[in-house]
Parts: C-alpha cells; sequence; structure tokens
C-alpha cells in the first residue's frame, strides 16, 4: 500500500474509512492461516488432547435432504458380476456408479439426468473426472473422464451443456486416447489444473500423457502414451532412511494443484512427495518417508505419551493447498482419527533472499505475494499431531471415530466415516474463528450403507481474482469471515444407499431459528450472543435486515430490535482495559446487562476511568484517532473504545469488500488497452450487497444526529462528548465510502458493459500502467482522478454519437452523480484545447490556445489530475511555467486554512487529521513540479534536447519567486539529492535559513548542518558559523569523523577571526587549544589502526575526548610514549619524573623493537631527531638525560624487564646524532665526560663493558673533532675547540691508563693517547 494512501484523512472522509478497511483486510488475511491457532503459534505441537478443544452442543451439520439411487441403477446392482463402487465428480455435480464395465451418473442437485457409459469391455477399477490440457479438444470441452479397467486406461471428452434449462452431460468415446496396462492395476489417478494426468498402478507412477498432432492435409491426430516417472527418475533428492526395500503397492494420489506438488500414499503408509516444478512442467521426486519414521515422529512430538499404534494404519490423505495454509501442505488420517499435520518447509520461516523472519504475521506480509519458486519443498516433517475427541478416558463425548475408512478434510472441516458404525464424524472451526487455540464442533450425522465418498460444496458470490501462474494465493480469510459473500456449506457422502446431504448451519441461520424460538430476549438468542458476541449478534441482524428472503420478512422487527436493545455508546478507557482486537467477546457482560446496559461514567474527577462490572472493551480496528488535547496530560494512556454498532458496520463493509478490496481490477493488455480482472456477475453482486448496507444505514438512522450539549467544564462530560462526536464522524465517513464504492463499481460495470477494452485504447498509454497499479481502495478513497480519466475516455469514445453520448451521460449521472461534474467537463474541454495546440506549430495561435486550457484548469484545478495535465502541458507544449502556476494553485486550493504551512513551523497537534490530510495534499502538488525537474534534470544530463536545463531552472526560479514557503522546502530537498547546494545558496529565497533549521531539528541529517554554516558564511554572518562550526566539532553523535570535526574547528578559527563580535574573537584561544586536543587524538587513533584495535578506533573516530580520557583510556593502557608526551606538553604538565619516565620508555621502545643494528640506528636518531624538533626549546627534550640514557643502553646493559640488551648502538651512530639535535661533539663529549666523572654507582663503574664502550664512542667523536680541524687553517676558534675536547677526554685518558684496567681499556688509552697529543698540536 502506498505511503500517501496509508496517511488518514480528515475523520469523517471516506480515504480514512477505506484506509481502515484496507488495514484491517491485510490484517484478516495475515491471521487467517489455521497454523497459527492449531499450533498455538508454531509452539504447540499436540492438540486435541481435553475438552477445551472440542464441543459437543447443537448440530452444527443437519440432515437436509437423501437422494435414493435410481430405481434403474438399483436393478443394475442387483447383477454385479464383479466390480462395484460410487464417488463424486464436483466439478459437473454428478455422482457417478461403477457396475463391472459400465459407468453411470446422474446430477445430485436436482437428482435427474441418468446418464450412462458403456463402451468400456473390460471391468472398470477406477475413474475420476480430469482437466483437458488447452488446444487437445474444443475450447468448449473443459472436462475428460479417465476410466481404468483391468486392460487399459482411457481418456474420454466430456460435454457439458444445457438443453431446456437444464444441465446435460455426453461422452464422446469415438475420440478416445487409449493405453494399455500390460497387467497392471490402476489403483487412483489424479490430475493437475493445467490438464496433467497422472495414475499409479501397483507400485509405479504412470503419466498419462495425450497431445492432438496435425498430420497432413489438416488432418489431426490424437496421441498419447504412458510415462513411467518412477522407473525414470535415478532417487529422490533426499533419502530418508528406511528399512527393507519391497515394493510398496501406490494406493492414493493427492494434488495440491496450487503449489505444483504430488502426494503418494503406499499401501504400507509410506508417503512420497513429488515436485511437479514451478511452471508445472516436471515431475521429480523429492522425498519419501515411511510409516516406522511418520509414527516415530508423532511420538516424539507427543513426548511418547501414547501408544504408537495410534499413529499407524494411515487411511487417507489430503493436500493442503496455498489458500487453505502457508505453513501445512499435508494432513494425513489414521484408523483411530488421529490427523497429522505435515509440513515441508524445515521450520525457520525463511524468505527467498535469504532474511530469516521469526515473527510469523511480518513473514506472512513478506509472503503475500510469493512465487512459485518459493514453495518448493524442503523436506517432510509432522508438524502436528491432532487427535480425535474421546481418547482420554474421561472424555464427554464417549466413543471418538475408531476404524476410520473415508476421510474428507481441509483448513476448517474434518469428517470421517467409521467401517463399524453408521455414521459419519464431523468436525468444524466455523464458530470459533478467533481463539487462542484450534476449538472444533463435534456433530453425529447418521447414515445407512458403506460409505464411499464425502465431500463438501459450497459457491462463492463474489470470487477473488486468482493469481498469476507464477504466483501462489494467499491464504483466504477464515470460513465465517466468508459466509456473507458464500452460500451455505453442505456435506454430501456418497453410499451404496444413496446420497445424503447435510446442511452446515451458518450464524445468520442460527439467529434466525433463535429469533424464530424466543425473540430477542429468548434463551436461544441470548445464548448465540454469549457464544459469539455482541459486535457478531449485530452483524447477523444486519445480514437479516439486507435480506430479501420472504422468511427473514417475518424477523424483520426483531432483528431490528437487537439494533436498538443494546444501549452502547463510545467511551474513553484506558489502554490496559482493551481487549484483543476482535469482533469476538463472549462472556463480557452477563446476559441480563446486554438489554438494559445503561450508559455509565466514564471518568472521574481526577480523572480516572471507573469500570462496569468488570467490562472489558474492544480494542477496535477501526477505532476513530483521538485528538491530542484530549490525550495530553493525566489521560496519555487512553483510547476510545466504539460501540458495537460502530464497529459492526465497518466489519460488516470490510468482510464484503474483503474479496477484492485490496486487488487490483484491470490490467493492461498489449501495452494499449485494458481489461477487467474480476468476473462481472462477481462485481455485480457486490454492487447490490453494497448498496443493501447504504440503505441500511440510512433506512434505520445508524449514523446518528449531531448532538449539541453545550460547553462542559467537567472532564467525564467532555470526553464524552468527544468519543460520541469521533464516533459519528467515522460513521459518515463509512456511508461516503459505501457510496464512493457504489460509484466506483458502478462505473467500471458500465465501462465493461461499453468495452472497456475499446474505450481505453483511446486513453494516454501512459496513464493505462496506473489503472492497473492502483487496487479497488485506492480507486474508491483516492482515485477519483483516475476515474475521471475513464469518463472522459468514455465520453471521448462516443463523441460524435449523440445518442450515445446521451445515454452515457444519464447513466453516469444516475450511477455516478459524485465522479462526474460541470468541473470534469470543462477540464475535459481544457484538454482538448491543449491537444489541438499540440497540433499546431510554435506562435502566437498556439500560445493563446496553450493560456485558454490554463484557465480553464485554474477554473477547475479541483477536478485537474495534475500528474497527467503537466506532463501533457511539458510534452506537448513546454510550458513549464504553466506547470509550476498549476501545481501552486492547487496547493493554496487544497489547503485553504494553510494547515500545513502551521504544521510545517510549528509542528502538528498529535494525529490532526485535517491537518495529515493538508500536508499529504500539498506534497501530492510539490511532487509533480518534482518529478517534472527529475525528468528535466535527467534530459539535461544526457544533452538531449539541448534547452533542458534552461527549463529547469526556468521552473525553479518560478517557484523560489514565489511565496509558496512549502514550495521552496520541497524544490530545496529535490536539490540536496541532486548535490546542487550552491544553488540554495545562491538564491534569494527568504526561506533557506528556516527550512534547514527545520530538518535539523527533524533529524535529517549532516548535511544540513553543512549547509546551514555554510549558508551562515556566505551570508556574512561569521558568529553563527562559528558558534555552529564548534558546536558540530563537540556534537556526541558518533557517526560524525574526527577528521570532520579537526575540519570544524579549522574552520570555525577561521571564521572567528573574520568576526567582528568580540564575544567571538575571544574564544579563539579555546578553539586552538580544543584542536590541539582534536589532533592528538587523531594521532593517536592512526597509531592504534594498524594493531588492528577496530572497536578501539571507532571510538576515538568520534566526539573529542578530554586529555584525562586519552591518557588513562588509550595511551597509559596501549603505552603510546610519544602520544604521552605530547599530551603532557599539550596539557602544560611538566613534572620532570614524568617527563624523564616517558623518555626512559621512548628508548627501551627502539631498543625492544629493532631487529638489528641498521634499523636501531636509523629509528633512534629519527625518532630523537623528530622529538627535537618538536621539543627542541622547551623542557619537554631533556637533552642530557637522553644521551646519557642511549649511552647507557646503546651500550649493551640490561634493559627495564630485566632481559640482557643484545643490540649495541656503534660508536659512529652518536655523530648522526649530534647532527640531528643540533648538538656539537663538544658539547656531547661535555656530557659524557660529566656522566663518566660522576662515577659512584653509574652504570659505566662496574661494567668493564661500559666503560669500553663509552670510551670507543668518546674516541670516535674525537676522531671527528681531529678530521674538522685537519680541513683548512689554523685559527683561534680552532684552537678552543681542541683545547676544550682535550679537557672532556682526560678522564678517559686517565681511567684507561690505570693499571687496574682491562686490556682492551688500556689498548683504546694508548689511541686516545695519540688523539691527546694531535689534539694539543691544535691547541698550540
Amino acid at each position: 500500500m502506498s505511503v500517501s494512501f496509508m496517511e488518514l484523512g480528515s475523520a469523517d472522509s471516506a480515504e480514512a474509512a477505506a484506509n481502515k478497511v484496507a488495514h484491517h483486510v491485510d490484517q484478516m488475511l495475515e491471521n487467517s492461516d489455521f497454523y497459527d491457532r492449531l499450533t498455538q503459534n508454531g509452539t504447540t505441537p499436540v492438540s486435541g488432547l481435553g475438552e477445551k478443544f472440542y464441543i459437543k452442543g447443537a448440530p452444527e451439520f443437519v440432515s437436509t435432504r437423501k437422494l435414493p439411487i435410481p430405481g434403474e441403477l438399483q436393478m443394475q446392482m442387483n447383477n454385479i458380476h464383479s466390480e462395484f463402487s460410487m464417488g463424486f465428480f464436483k466439478q459437473i455435480s454428478r455422482v457417478w456408479v461403477v457396475i463391472d464395465n459400465n459407468l453411470y451418473m446422474w446430477n445430485y442437485e436436482t437428482n435427474d439426468d441418468l446418464a450412462f457409459f458403456d463402451s468400456s469391455d473390460s471391468a472398470i477399477l477406477k475413474v475420476a473426472l480430469v482437466n483437458i490440457k488447452k488446444g487437445v479438444f474444443e475450447p468448449s470441452i473443459q472436462y475428460g473422464i479417465v476410466v481404468g479397467t483391468i486392460s487399459d486406461i482411457c481418456l474420454y471428452p466430456v460435454f457439458d451443456f444445457e438443453e431446456n434449462g437444464l444441465s446435460s452431460i455426453s461422452i464422446d468415446a469415438k475420440r478416445c486416447f487409449k493405453i494399455a496396462l500390460d497387467g497392471a492395476t490402476v489403483n487412483d489417478i489424479a490430475y493437475t489444473n493445467s490438464g496433467r494426468v497422472f495414475y499409479t498402478a501397483d507400485d509405479q507412477l504412470f503419466e498419462f500423457v495425450y497431445e492432438k498432432q496435425n498430420g497432413w492435409f489438416g488432418s489431426t491426430n490424437h496421441k498419447c502414451r504412458g510415462v513411467n516417472r518412477t522407473a525414470s527418475i535415478l532417487g529422490t533428492l533426499i533419502s530418508l532412511p528406511f528399512f527393507g526395500s519391497a515394493k510398496e503397492p501406490l494406493d492414493q494420489i493427492s494434488v495440491d494443484r496450487s503449489r505444483n506438488l504430488m502426494y503418494l500414499l503406499g499401501r504400507n503408509g509410506t508417503i512420497s512427495v513429488w515436485d511437479l516444478g514451478a511452471e508445472d512442467n516436471g515431475c521429480q521426486k523429492y522425498v519419501s518417508i515411511p510409516l516406522s519414521k511418520i509414527s516415530h515422529e508423532a511420538l516424539i512430538l507427543t513426548q511418547f505419551g501414547h501408544d504408537e499404534s495410534s499413529f499407524q494404519n494411515i487411511i487417507s490423505i489430503s493436500a493442503l493447498e496455498a489458500h487453505q495454509s502457508v505453513q501445512l501442505n499435508l494432513v494425513a488420517t489414521t484408523a483411530k482419527g488421529v490427523r497429522l499435520y505435515f509440513s515441508l518447509t524445515t521450520g525457520t520461516r525463511t524468505t527467498p533472499d535469504g532474511q530469516t523472519n521469526l515473527n510469523a504475521k511480518i513473514y506472512d506480509k513478506y509472503l503475500q505475494n510469493r512465487n512459485q519458486l518459493s514453495v518448493r519443498p524442503q523436506c517432510i516433517r509432522v508438524a502436528h499431531v491432532r487427535f480425535a475427541p474421546g481418547v482420554t478416558p474421561t472424555s464427554i463425548y464417549g466413543d471418538g471415530p475408531s476404524g476410520v475408512s473415508v476421510v474428507y478434510a481441509d483448513e476448517s472441516i474434518c469428517a470421517m466415516a467409521t467401517a463399524n458404525r453408521n455414521t459419519i464424524f464431523t468436525f468444524s472451526n466455523f464458530f470459533y474463528p478467533a481463539t487462542q487455540y484450534f476449538v472444533e464442533s463435534a456433530t453425529e450425522c447418521d447414515i445407512t450403507g458403506h460409505v464411499w465418498e464425502i465431500e463438501t460444496v459450497s459457491t462463492c458470490r463474489v470470487k477473488p481474482r486468482p493469481p498469476p501462474a507464477h504466483l501462489v494465493e494467499r491464504v483466504h480469510p477464515h470460513a465465517f469471515y466468508r459466509s456473507q459473500l458464500e452460500t451455505n456449506r453442505r456435506l454430501i457422502v456418497c453410499s451404496n444407499e444413496g446420497v445424503f446431504e447435510f446442511s452446515q448451519i451458518s450464524a445468520v441461520e442460527a439467529l434466525r431459528e433463535a429469533l424464530f424460538d424466543g425473540g430477542v430476549e429468548g434463551n436461544a438468542t441470548m445464548q448465540l450472543w454469549q457464544k459469539l458476541g455482541s459486535t457478531e449478534v449485530l452483524i447477523l441482524a444486519f445480514r437479516i435486515l439486507t435480506s430479501n428472503l420472504p422468511i427473514d420478512e417475518r424477523i424483520r422487527g426483531k432483528a431490528e430490535q437487537i439494533l436498538h436493545s443494546l444501549k452502547e455508546t463510545p467511551e474513553i478507557v484506558e489502554n490496559d482495559r482493551l481487549a484483543d482486537n476482535s469482533t469476538w467477546s463472549p462472556n463480557d457482560s452477563s446476559m441480563a446487562e446486554w438489554k438494559h446496559r445503561m450508559k455509565t461514567p466514564l471518568l472521574s474527577s481526577t480523572p480516572r476511568i471507573e469500570s462496569r462490572t468488570g467490562q472489558s472493551f474492544v480494542n477496535s480496528p477501526f477505532s476513530p484517532i483521538l485528538d491530542m488535547s484530549v490525550t495530553a496530560g493525566p489521560n496519555a494512556h487512553v483510547r476510545m473504545s466504539p460501540s458495537r454498532r460502530h464497529d459492526a458496520l465497518f466489519y460488516y463493509f470490510s468482510r464484503l469488500v474483503a474479496p477484492v478490496w485490496n486487488d487490483t481490477i484491470c490490467e493492461v493488455l498489449n501495452e494499449k488497452q485494458l481489461r477487467i480482472t474480476f468476473e462481472p456477475e462477481s462485481m455485480i453482486i457486490l454492487k447490490e450487497e453494497i448498496h443493501k448496507l447504504g440503505k441500511l444505514m440510512d433506512d434505520y438512522r445508524l449514523v446518528p444526529n449531531m448532538e449539541f450539549g453545550g460547553y462542559s467544564s467537567n472532564m467525564t462530560d467532555r470526553l464524552n462528548a468527544e468519543a460520541t462526536s469521533l464516533e459519528r464522524l467515522s460513521l459518515i465517513g463509512l456511508r461516503k465510502l459505501v457510496d464512493a464504492t457504489m460509484e466506483t463499481v458502478s462505473l467500471w460495470l458500465l465501462a465493461y458493459e461499453y468495452n472497456i477494452t475499446a474505450i481505453s485504447s483511446g486513453m494516454n498509454p501512459q496513464l493505462l500502467p496506473n489503472f492497473c497499479s492502483r487496487r479497488l481502495a485506492h480507486l474508491v478513497a483516492d482515485g477519483s482522478n483516475l476515474n475521471a480519466e475513464l469518463i472522459r475516455a468514455m465520453i471521448k469514445y462516443f463523441l460524435g454519437d449523440e445518442a450515445g453520448t446521451k445515454t452515457l451521460s444519464e447513466s453516469l449521472r444516475q450511477m455516478c452523480p459524485n465522479l462526474y461534474s460541470e468541473d470534469d467537463a470543462c477540464v475535459t474541454f481544457a484538454m482538448e484545447q491543449l491537444e489541438a495546440a499540440k497540433k499546431l506549430g510554435a506562435g502566437s495561435a498556439r500560445r493563446k490556445l496553450v493560456q485558454a486550457a490554463v484557465d480553464m484548469f485554474k477554473q477547475s484545478i479541483g477536478k485537474v489530475v495534475l500528474s497527467s495535465t503537466c506532463q501533457q502541458l511539458a510534452d506537448s507544449v513546454e510550458d513549464y511555467e504553466a506547470i509550476v502556476e498549476l501545481c501552486l494553485l492547487r496547493a493554496a486550493k487544497d489547503d485553504p486554512k494553510q494547515l500545513a504551512l502551521l504544521a510545517y513551523k510549528h509542528g502538528r497537534n498529535g494525529s490532526d487529521t485535517e491537518m495529515l490530510s493538508a500536508e499529504k495534499k500539498r506534497a501530492d502538488c510539490y511532487r509533480v513540479i518534482t518529478d517534472e525537474l527529475e525528468q528535466l534534470e535527467e534530459k539535461a544530463i544526457s544533452e538531449m534536447p539541448m534547452d533542458s536545463a534552461v527549463n529547469r531552472d526556468l521552473m525553479i526560479n518560478a517557484v523560489l519567486n514565489s511565496e509558496d514557503q512549502l514550495a521552496h522546502a520541497a524544490v530545496f530537498r529535490w536539490l540536496l539529492t541532486k548535490n546542487k547546494t550552491n544553488v540554495i545558496l545562491q538564491s534569494k529565497s527568504p526561506y533557506i535559513e528556516f527550512f534547514l533549521v527545520q530538518e535539523i531539528n527533524a533529524g535529517r541529517g549532516q548535511k544540513y548542518f553543512d549547509l546551514l554554516w555554510r549558508f551562515y558564511e556566505k551570508s556574512g554572518n561569521y558568529d553563527k558559523a562559528a558558534r555552529l562550526l564548534s558546536k558540530l566539532a563537540e556534537n556526541d553523535n558518533w557517526k560524525m569523523g574526527l577528521t570532520q570535526r579537526c575540519a570544524y574547528l579549522s574552520h570555525a578559527i577561521l571564521c572567528a577571526q573574520s568576526c567582528k563580535d568580540s564575544t567571538v574573537t575571544a574564544n579563539i584561544d579555546e578553539l586552538r587549544d580544543r584542536l590541539d586536543v582534536a589532533n592528538i587524538q587523531m594521532r593517536i587513533k592512526d597509531a592504534l589502526s594498524s594493531r588492528n584495535n577496530q572497536d578501539i578506533v571507532r571510538k576515538l573516530d568520534g566526539p573529542i575526548l578530554s586529555l584525562q580520557e586519552l591518557l588513562l583510556q588509550f595511551v597509559v593502557p596501549f603505552k603510546l610514549h610519544k602520544l604521552k608526551l605530547a599530551l603532557l606538553h599539550c596539557a602544560g604538565m611538566y613534572v620532570e619524573e614524568h617527563i624523564t619516565e616517558t623518555w626512559e620508555n621512548i628508548i627501551q621502545d627502539e631498543f625492544i623493537t629493532s631487529h638489528d643494528e641498521g634499523s636501531l640506528c636509523e629509528k633512534l636518531v629519527n625518532t630523537v631527531g623528530e622529538l627535537y624538533a618538536v621539543y627542541r626549546d622547551t623542557k619537554y627534550f631533556p637533552r642530557d638525560f637522553v644521551i646519557r640514557r642511549i649511552l647507557e643502553i646503546g651500550s649493551g646493559g640490561v634493559s627495564n624487564e630485566g632481559q640482557t640488551q643484545r643490540l649495541v648502538l656503534p660508536a659512529s651512530f652518536y655523530v648522526h646524532l649530534c647532527k640531528r639535535i643540533d648538538l656539537t661533539i663538544c658539547e656531547f663529549l661535555k656530557i659524557a665526560s660529566d656522566e663518566f666523572r660522576s662515577g659512584g654507582d653509574a652504570w659505566w663503574t662496574h661494567n668493564s663493558r661500559g666503560q669500553e664502550y663509552i670510551t670507543q664512542v668518546v674516541m670516535k667523536l674525537a676522531r671527528a673533532v681531529i678530521r674538522d680541524l685537519e680541513g683548512g687553517p689554523i685559527s683561534m676558534s680552532k684552537r678552543s675547540v681542541a683545547r676544550e675536547c682535550l679537557t672532556h677526554i682526560l678522564p678517559f685518558i686517565r681511567r684507561a691508563c690505570d693499571v687496574s684496567a682491562s686490556l682492551p681499556l688500556q689498548h683504546l688509552g694508548n689511541e686516545l693517547t695519540a688523539l691527546q697529543n694531535r689534539l694539543s698540536e691544535f691547541s698550540n
């Protein structure tokens, strides 16, 4: 259902009522699968144990007549030699009897037309009436009879014709398809909708393939063959384990013609599933399950609480088609009356795209239009076990069905015949469609003779449209809800004593009988009311009052008394006192209260709702929506509970239109014409029933008059008045909907009568998809424009035929007074003017015609179909300014109070239906403009034609130059979808800022914030831009990345610098500090990105955190020592201990993470150099500490972790280090000398290796000094450098020359002595 249609109209509008009806019909269809109640939404695998599942009261099936076997047949039955069998051909209303090699038939409806077929030479074992393939015989031949004898199987065409007003049949024995059986015995015959025929012979499955072939000289040949489907397969797709490999005769075939599935029952109880293909063109065995596994699965479901023999000896199988259940596919009945329900799904609700939905209602909603591929079998499993009554020892039903021989079973009725009793056990769920669990009434029907077959017969007067071949039909509503449009269901039983007919007592018949017996206050009426509830009894009373049957004339007064005896008014009640959404409310009050129920106070002064003797109120699907002013404050948890009369009228109408309401009524044929998809007879009956409902509402004044009680300050009185007023408006809307439905159905029936195919040929082909995409609900409530198009096409079709036009006009005025008016004629003439202008070339004459047409459109703007009219203005005459003009004029007319503008500016007051309607209508008008802009944009991109961009800009400017603020907003939104933000910023529209603020408040997205600050910046409002950018950067929205926040802060700083407001410029430093923190957070994020910490990275890529949070949550736990130094510097936090500790960790990390000497040198010098470049002039670069620690650790000493450092820095490293940190060699030597002189517990004092290492470093640097001194002439500065270097290396020389020094150190001392001499030369 489209979004526009789902939005509510005004409270008294037909559209609001249609919306409620459409929603209820959808809900009714979604909840129709009896699987949900049988299994209590899949939670209960077993039912039938206990008295709550079966109710035995007044018989639901009563014997209506017995048709004895015709006398001629009785004589033949006395001479039976070998074969006798009976059954029904329900498609043609015939009973058939086989006696030896003769077949007899007679009409069980009229009990006449006895016919016989004696063309078989052998004894007949099996017969079946099947559909005939198209093209094999004449189109008038729909059925054929398949006759299986002991020697062959034959197919004969059947002629079904009327003679003297009576139905007759004949069998053409000359055109026969015959296949020899070669000694096999036919067990069963079945067919599909497409005319395929299957039969089982012994343990084999065959397909009876027959076709017509064209021969020479125009002759035709009928050829057939039997294809062994059992032998043609390699095996099943799914093999289930079973014992034994003996051949098992196949006794029964049951076909699911909706899903193209076939089930076979073997003589030993094995059930096999055959897939006939999504297109009914295949035949493949999918799975087979033996009786042992079936009984074991059933035993598991019952938790081993019953004897396994209860689930054995399967007598019959019946396929459950798609319109009966989605989840269940097959029901098998055992000899003890136990029904085993099978499912071909795995139990998981999986959609074709792989999504798994656990919610049954969502799943059913998804499968509204499921295709054949989605219902192919997945497995076969026992989904539910249903026991028959009488299983438990204390059952009140006595003996249940035992020794079952013949079974009929569908979704709502099950009938079982037993071999040892002349009784048919019938179980029906008809009167219990809304119970939480599956309840059935139990009736025992007496018969005589051996039962051969049981069938049910009913006729639907308004049939739903069958789905296309590739789709599967939806589950039909429960039989109780369909009873308004169906004839009473009859149970027919065929026995060798004749045909027994039992009529199912419908609800209206039960009420009719109760009113005859005791009137409104009789016990039977009261019991029925207790059983069904007030709403359903009212619906039944409506059916009697609208009936034309003579019997109902006698009780019409009593039915009318029911309408007035229920003194109930709408009420405002608390939500927790509302019952479930159902018409069924038995025991909602006492019997005596039904007639004498009086209106009681709703709310006390607090206000608080008082209970009426514990009565529960109905949570109605048709409940009007309360005004926000009523549900505000202390009344926030209250809702309106309508009167039962209100709901009964809505339910009555909903059930009438349910087969067609949410479906289309036409389809496009050859892309040029329309064709009705529903049977005209059904639509005529629907029209008559709806007319009866409208007359009922008028005759019995079911729409109350307005009451003027004056203003009251009492809250109870005000709420009472509000509820009464809302119900009245709702019923007015329903009455309007009844008229609108009548007119729409009448219009389409009139179009069908006048040949809609020819009429639609003259319509714009682009409009035809609109008709076939609109459901009847749309056409009735929101399709007046489309109906007007159909009227115009009908008038156009008769132009030139004065008599035809006059007749059509009179018919339209009588049948569709609201659809056909003077404004319609004016618009039609304007369209003709536009069509004439299209044929003229460009010039003044064309402009005059266009202007005249536009003026007429303005005159009757309320009847103009904007979409098609504007499309013609664009395509035919390219008058784009007129399009904007018409759309804005229509928007203003549809919303004269400017309620949509009020809602846009100040918000909507709750669910104000009038305001919602105004918003919807304006949105439809603006959508025409944006759709046309979309087309022009596509053409402009493709540059065909060249002036598309000009016309697009012309339309945009026409809207932005208007005073329609909502039109501005609609165009702004379209421009944003096309990334044309510059067009918005460059426009002179006064509504830009308000639009952007509204979109932001509605939570539309980040792009509106970006556009707003750009708008502020472009308009010179730098203070607003800076403030907005600052707020955006500080926003807690996790969807905004850190990079974007940094960009916002940077731009905020620029805007603040351009601003003249001192309060803004004073915050520049604060913005810069925040940007520094954001940059540190960015560096932390980048550092952690390489470690695959996605959750941590996502947390960092969000709101800007504080320095403390960054330190404690990320820097310290992840040992980001460099970033810790940056963080301390940013915070201005200087604690020498923390700084040195951080540097210690930085240096240790480089040594630990390096794998060789080369990488260590490179990484360490780069790290120290980079940090020096940042902190060179601050206390955060402790140079002396860094050099001392590098010397100690680089010597190969012990690390903080207690592990021996294997990597040693070469002495040459320190030369590069000095260059990166702008340190002279003499300064480095001084630091090393001071470290060496410190003595005490220095790292080198007890480490000869350390002494050697630092001496080597000093020697390397001293040589570097000498090399520098050797280059160029000696100067005073060089002498000073030489003397300083001598001073720093002397402590190392003295230590190396000490007698206690190690031998390697003494060698180094000798080399240092040589360097000392060389330096002495430079110092002199």
